[in-house]
């Protein structure tokens, strides 16, 4: 299995993609379904909603969200005479943008640049910088830091842009085996676009009632690593972020799914983690009132921050922890049957006893 997920996350993530502007990756997972049969919608925001076993009847639908941006840059001017001005999409602090290198997209090939000179609007969250560059580009092309895209050390991957599209890849290697197991259950797979110019894709898709009312949903993320949820040490089953407590029946199959999972597959590891790190899509499911949970994989140098040597780096993740996520997607679909019983559990019954010192006890009947 990890052989075939490091396949399809050194295509992904050899691709370009900023909030806005993630036509690259878009294009790649409607290639991805379509070559397996699996059926693609658009809608009019950019996001992506994939169907897997569309005829298949009798099981609650679990739907997997990712997405497809990362913090980035669009260009708002032509350069001229080697400089160009861009707007930043992503929470990365000011000291780490001067001299900080850029790799832009243009549609002539890549350019490469650096970071000069910075102005930040706080207040109304509006962060522009000038770039100098070594090429012409243009108002609308989007740049990215300058950072190698795929690269495994050891038991470690290492990218300019883990989050989120290590998610994406997550959700696409769930639906391809899915299908090599010719799995008879519909699961939909959910990309969305603007994650971090503010959660934008999420919450059109909820505005637009674009997804499935009775969809339980998981987004799914790299999240900064906490010291009580480090890297390698397991997928992470996530209880919040830093604004929301997720639905506690969500997170009880989940455990279910991947406790049977792990008494079956010593390699399996999880955790059961609160990551408020950060914030993530299921803030806006749980608002809009999706039954929905969260997984991630914790992440390094979040959103490309070395935070002890304040400089911009690769982000990294556990190719563990990734393979683990892919084992549990796939636990929880093979179980899906029992998530009734989680969203619905009986009142529990318990007996009384009263013993000869006074003492009132209850016990749960079975």
């Amino acid at each position: 299995m990890r052989k075939t997920i490091l396949k399809i996350a050194e295509a992904v993530l050899n691709l370009p993609t900023a909030p806005f502007r993630e036509h690259a990756v878009r294009d790649f997972i409607r290639d991805f379904c379509r070559a397996r049969g699996i059926a693609v919608r658009q809608d009019e925001m950019g996001n992506l909603l994939v169907t897997y076993g569309g005829g298949f009847r009798g099981n609650p639908v679990l739907a997997f969200a990712a997405h497809m941006d990362h913090p980035g840059f669009i260009i708002t001017k032509n350069s001229r005479r080697g400089v160009a001005s861009a707007l930043v999409y992503g929470a990365v602090e000011k000291e780490y943008f001067v001299g900080a290198r850029v790799r832009v997209f243009t549609t002539a090939g890549e350019v490469t640049g650096r970071v000069i000179s910075t102005r930040f609007n706080t207040r109304r969250m509006r962060e522009r910088v000038k770039l100098e560059v070594r090429g012409n580009v243009r108002k609308g092309d989007p740049a990215m830091w300058d950072l190698a895209p795929f690269r495994i050390k050891g038991s470690r991957l290492y990218s300019r842009a883990c989050d989120d599209l290590v998610g994406c890849v997550s959700i696409l290697a769930m639906l391809d085996a899915l299908r090599r197991r010719r799995e008879r259950k519909k699961v939909i797979g959910i990309f969305t676009v603007a994650e971090e110019g503010g959660l934008h894709g999420a919450i059109g898709l909820c505005v637009k009632r674009r997804l499935p009312k009775k969809a339980h949903l998981i987004a799914i993320e790299t999240s900064r690593e906490l010291p009580a949820a480090g890297i390698g040490d397991g997928v992470v089953i996530r209880v919040g972020d830093m604004l929301s407590i997720f639905r506690p029946e969500m997170t009880a199959f989940m455990v279910h799914a991947a406790r049977r999972l792990a008494a079956e597959d010593p390699a399996f590891r999880f955790q059961r983690k609160l990551m408020d790190g950060g914030i993530c899509e299921s803030t806006i499911y749980d608002a809009f009132g999706y039954m929905n949970g969260a997984v991630c994989v914790p992440l390094g140098n979040y959103h490309n921050r070395n935070f002890e040597r304040k400089r911009i780096e690769a982000e990294y993740v556990s190719t563990d922890d990734l393979e683990n996520m892919v084992k549990l997607f796939l636990a929880m679909v093979e179980r899906v049957r029992d998530l009734p019983s989680f969203l619905n559990p009986p009142v529990p019954k318990y007996r009384e006893e009263r013993r000869r010192l006074g003492e009132r006890c209850f016990w749960k009947r079975r």
